[in-house]
């Protein structure tokens, strides 16, 4: 994703109006992204569901108590992911990076420290 706004931050003219649904091209819920962590740490992780509003104010209220605003955004975001908000599927995001989109157990099996609890 970062990628993509350094893309539209260079060369801002072809995206003035537009709006993407930069959703990816796979759908995952929790237990997938556990999936994910255990076949890079090549050990078992499982999700564990708790409330949105807890992990809210156990997380996100504490991270960010001093960027309220940012704080809200976040709060936003868990309460929509955490009630299925996000389950469609796209190719926008492949498309104007001009590549197949980087995967999380990607990013996860090329992070230093993912590397280090892996090898531990």
């Amino acid at each position: 994703m970062a990628e993509l706004c350094v893309k539209i931050l260079a060369d801002p003219a072809p995206h003035i109006s537009k709006s993407y649904e930069l959703n990816g091209p796979e759908l995952k819920d929790m237990h997938g992204f556990a999936e994910d962590y255990a076949a890079v740490l090549g050990r078992p992780v499982v999700y564990v569901p708790e409330d949105v509003e807890t992990w809210n104010a156990t997380y996100v209220d504490p991270a960010l108590a001093a960027l309220p605003h940012t704080a809200e955004h976040m709060k936003t975001l868990t309460r929509l992911m955490g009630g299925g908000g996000y389950r469609g599927v796209t190719d926008q995001l492949e498309t104007l990076l001009g590549r197949l989109p980087k995967t999380v157990r990607w990013a996860l099996a090329n992070h230093p420290r993912i590397q280090k609890l892996a090898a531990a």
